[in-house]
């Protein structure tokens, strides 16, 4: 349910943003009213249902003035206080993000490997995403997993590549084992 309310308020937000011209200065204060908002000691205060609404109101409109949030996204944040639905922020975000890559035509990639790519590698990597994907912006993170063994993982919107070691060497472990080798 929440994920569902979270991609309705995004396209609201983004309907906004457009119309606003800040679809990606947009993005960045949702995402940094989000991980603002998941910190230990501040989700609690704004989510508790013990501490008077009043006060949760109050607290999450000062974050929200001090974190220098623009008044699209500092009235966002105030319903969402008001109506107790702050707990989907994050997913509201990351919703967010989701439909502006789709707008303006990119895609995010996580490239994952056991060691760290040269330049070389990581843009050959991408230019096997734009191909993939047929989208020319490609948005990359690489991050490294010694757990990979070798090879590279990656992750374009949701649909993994695998071409690690690790799983190289499991899939020719079941294979032996079901005699298949």
């Amino acid at each position: 349910m929440t994920a569902r309310l979270g991609r309705r308020y995004a396209h609201a937000v983004l309907g906004l943003a457009r119309e606003e011209g800040t679809l990606e200065a947009t993005g960045e204060e949702l995402n940094r009213a989000a991980a603002t908002f998941e910190e230990p000691r501040l989700r609690p205060l704004v989510l508790s249902p013990v501490i008077d609404a009043g006060a949760r109101l109050r607290t999450a409109r000062g974050v929200a003035e001090a974190l220098g949030l623009s008044p699209t996204v500092r009235n966002l944040i105030g319903l969402l206080a008001e109506r107790d639905r702050l707990e989907i922020l994050a997913d509201l975000a990351r919703w967010y993000d989701t439909l502006l890559d789709d707008e303006l035509g990119r895609v995010r990639v996580a490239i994952r490997s056991a060691t760290a790519l040269s330049a070389v590698e990581r843009n050959e990597l991408i230019e096997l995403a734009r191909r993939l994907t047929d989208r020319q912006e490609i948005l990359a993170a690489t991050e490294l997993d010694s757990e990979l063994i070798g090879g590279v993982v990656l992750d374009i919107g949701g649909t993994v590549y695998d071409g690690s070691l690790r799983t190289q060497l499991a899939r020719l472990t079941r294979e032996m084992a079901e005699g298949g080798g």
